[in-house]
């Protein structure tokens, strides 16, 4: 039996990572160990190239995987990180979320909740429905791009090889732009403008939770740019964001640390993230990949793709009576 060889693009959020962390993160958390020896033997490569774990990744940067590295003595894991059967309730769903459709890329709409990718106790993903989207395709998508588990919104699905990569330097070009939207408490100020900090990972509280957090030194540079769009006296606003890198968690450490958290998020806003008292609001993340903009490409001319809001973000919206510039 041929040795199956999977391959994945490193992106903006994991950019700057040492392989054999961007390994546990990405492949799986088995020790770093595993991941020293199956990059010794050749079994993970990097661009093509045995490396070291100590060797950093970066945007564009492409990871092969040969063979099943936790049980390389083992038949050859499924495609999945967890196992997942394909129902046909799942695939439905699945298909459900297809906003648009051509030969070379799909877009959809990724509800709040769904993880893009398996991991440890995570058996349902996006990652594991792809099949139920290849449609008339010769290959299963392919995913190009991430959101967070609790953030809904847009995202790009490459339906063939060369989409992966043509979509992949148009990431790393930066010619591929992305907008979100977050309903926050307080109103930033002032109201347009742009954040820019150093962030980096540390461990916070008792269970040792990662956490982003800025930094004076070192840590990987972030610029947002934001507007809002519209605020309700002061106390709560709709802010337009425009990550200009992609790091992990970006926009919501921008924005707890502008004292605007984002609705929902008390992982970097505490308490504050929970509006409390009038109008009840979900408790749920109010953060959505709202807008993706391509630029000319595929033979097309430039496409701005809109996903429809969140349920639970639409909900809040109309409860507090704020509402989207036409």
């Amino acid at each position: 039996m041929a040795m199956e060889r999977r391959s994945y693009a490193v992106d903006a959020m994991d950019g700057n990572t040492r392989l054999d962390r961007w390994c546990q993160r990405i492949l799986g958390s088995a020790p770093n160990s595993v991941y020293q020896k199956a990059l010794r033997s050749g079994r993970i490569r990097l661009n093509g190239k045995k490396e070291e774990g100590s060797k950093r990744v970066f945007e564009g940067d492409v990871v092969e995987v040969r063979g099943d590295i936790i049980n390389p003595d083992k038949a050859q894991a499924p495609r999945e990180k967890q196992p997942m059967k394909l129902t046909l309730e799942l695939a439905e769903e699945a298909q459900s979320f297809v906003l648009y459709k051509d030969k070379d890329i799909l877009v959809i709409n990724k509800p709040a909740g769904l993880a893009v990718q398996g991991g440890s106790k995570v058996v349902k993903h996006l990652d594991g429905m792809l099949p139920a989207l290849q449609f008339d395709g010769k290959q299963i998508p392919r995913l190009v791009h991430r959101l967070d588990k609790d953030t809904s919104g847009v995202m790009l699905l490459a339906r063939h090889s060369a989409a992966a990569a043509e979509l992949q330097r148009g990431f790393v070009a930066k010619t591929i732009r992305k907008t979100y939207l977050a309903l926050v408490v307080n109103v930033p100020n002032p109201y347009t403008g742009e954040i820019e900090s150093n962030l980096d990972k540390v461990a916070k509280g008792e269970d040792s939770r990662e956490m982003v957090r800025s930094v004076e030194e070192d840590g990987k540079r972030a610029i947002t740019h934001y507007r809002t769009l519209e605020h309700l006296a002061k106390k709560m606003a709709l802010v337009e964001l425009e990550p200009i890198t992609g790091r992990t968690h970006q926009l919501r450490v921008h924005m707890a640390e502008m004292k605007c958290p984002i609705v929902g998020d008390g992982k970097y806003g505490g308490g504050a993230a929970h509006v409390k008292g009038g109008v009840e609001l979900s408790g749920k993340l109010h953060l959505q990949a709202w807008k993706i903009y391509l630029p000319p490409m595929f033979g097309k001319p430039e496409r701005e793709f809109m996903a429809p809001l969140a349920p639970h973000i639409a909900a809040s919206i109309e409860a507090l009576g704020l509402s989207l510039p036409q």
